[in-house]
């Protein structure tokens, strides 16, 4: 009987060590799986960026390249006017990036902690405003900031418009009003935070003769860095990428930013003409994308723990 019950036992540990070993390959198949979906687009970029036109067509060489040359990185470079448009991609990152912490958060926290009858309509038409796809409002906005007045003050005072077209201001100024790109999702992640805070943290505020501003900026906003931190971050990474609106605000190409510059360097390489020859085009062309991505690559890298622990505690899920 005691045999028998050794031999069960003995039977149960290993069908246990089992499972546990197949659920561990499993995890370890799936990721290497999703890092394989993940990263062959860039390990397929740099392989192609770094071959050489004998490279190119050679029939042999798929992935890694005989006769690698840096020549595509160097032409890549100087047709994106890297460090001129690297300056203006960081201007139209950071500080809309700025604002919109500052008015989604503010916003966030009115939409949380207030109750007035429009709330509700309000947050539905800033949700909305997700739906909506920019190129819809595209004549309006170009009109709009080529005629740019507020209340007829500025015709009253310079006795004609302004034109802020071929400017930084058309994507700048709508963040400060809350209004920028993606900002209905950047309020949203507010509003669920600033719910989710502590109303007799709120209470205890004002009972110490605290102001409903003094509250969001001594109270909310310092027990809101993981909210910080996503927005931040989500607003540069989809400013740096942003393409669509630079190229309808802005004309003059020493303002184009990396990624309007990378949309363009085929017209840039081949000097406008209507030449397409791929062994020259393409190799720089991945190289001109490395080089723009480089540099959120290297910003994840640095930021990848404040970004992983802020999503978490934001509760953002996709």
């Amino acid at each position: 009987m005691f045999k028998q019950y050794k031999k069960e036992e003995l039977i149960h540990i290993w069908k246990h060590k089992i499972s546990v070993w197949a659920y561990n390959i499993l995890k370890i198949l799936l990721f290497i799986g999703l890092s394989y979906v993940l990263l062959r687009p860039v390990l397929f970029m740099l392989s192609a960026a770094l071959k050489s036109r004998e490279d190119l067509i050679d029939p042999t060489v798929v992935w890694i390249p005989k006769h690698p040359t840096l020549e595509n990185f160097i032409l890549a470079f100087k047709s994106l006017n890297y460090f001129n448009a690297f300056k203006n991609s960081l201007i139209i990152s950071i500080i809309p990036a700025i604002f919109n912490v500052i008015a989604c958060s503010m916003i966030g926290y009115g939409l949380a902690r207030f109750k007035f009858k429009e709330r509700e309509i309000i947050f539905a038409l800033i949700i909305f405003t997700l739906i909506v796809p920019p190129q819809v409002l595209l004549i309006p906005l170009y009109v709009f900031y080529q005629r740019f007045d507020i209340l007829i003050i500025i015709r009253l005072i310079r006795g004609e418009p302004l034109n802020l077209l071929n400017s930084y201001y058309p994507i700048i100024l709508p963040t400060i009003l809350g209004g920028g790109l993606r900002s209905g999702l950047f309020i949203y992640i507010f509003r669920q935070f600033f719910r989710g805070m502590s109303k007799e943290l709120e209470e205890a505020a004002y009972v110490d003769g605290a102001s409903p501003f003094q509250t969001y900026l001594r109270i909310f906003i310092p027990n809101s860095i993981p909210a910080i931190v996503t927005v931040f971050l989500f607003s540069v990474v989809w400013h740096w990428n942003d393409v669509f609106e630079p190229s309808v605000f802005i004309g003059d190409f020493d303002k184009y930013t990396l990624s309007l510059n990378l949309a363009n360097i085929r017209s840039i390489i081949t000097g406008g003409t209507q030449i397409f020859d791929p062994l020259l085009i393409l190799p720089p062309q991945y190289a001109g994308a490395i080089l723009v991505i480089l540099p959120m690559l290297i910003f994840y890298i640095f930021t990848q723990r404040f970004f992983v622990e802020s999503v978490e505690r934001t509760g953002i899920i996709g």
